[in-house]
C-alpha cells in the first residue's frame, strides 16, 4: 500500500514542479495583494484537519513518525556534547 501510495505522490510532485505549472501558478497569484496571500494561506491552513481525517491510520501512524536528524547535524550534536564535557 505504501508503495503505491509513495508512487500517486511523486507522479504528483512531478506534474506540481513542471514549468507549465509553475509558470500559471505564479500567475495566479501575480495580482494578489500580499494580504489576499496572507488570507488564503490561513485558509488553506485551517484545512488541514480536514484532510488528516481522510488519511487511512497507517498513513497517519507514518506522518506521525519523526523523521531522523540528518548526520550532520548528529555529528554536530555530538560535538557539541563532547566540547562541553571537557570545558
Amino acid at each position: 500500500m505504501a508503495a503505491d501510495e509513495n508512487a500517486r505522490l511523486l507522479a504528483q510532485a512531478e506534474m506540481f514542479a513542471g514549468d507549465d505549472q509553475l509558470l500559471a501558478e505564479a500567475a495566479r497569484w501575480r495580482a494578489v495583494s500580499p494580504e489576499g496571500r496572507l488570507a488564503e494561506t490561513w485558509r488553506l491552513c485551517a484545512m488541514v484537519p480536514w484532510f488528516q481525517a481522510l488519511w487511512s491510520e497507517e498513513v497517519r501512524l507514518r506522518a506521525a513518525r519523526p523523521e531522523p536528524l540528518p548526520a550532520d547535524t548528529v555529528a554536530l550534536l555530538e560535538r557539541m556534547v563532547a566540547a562541553g564535557r571537557t570545558a
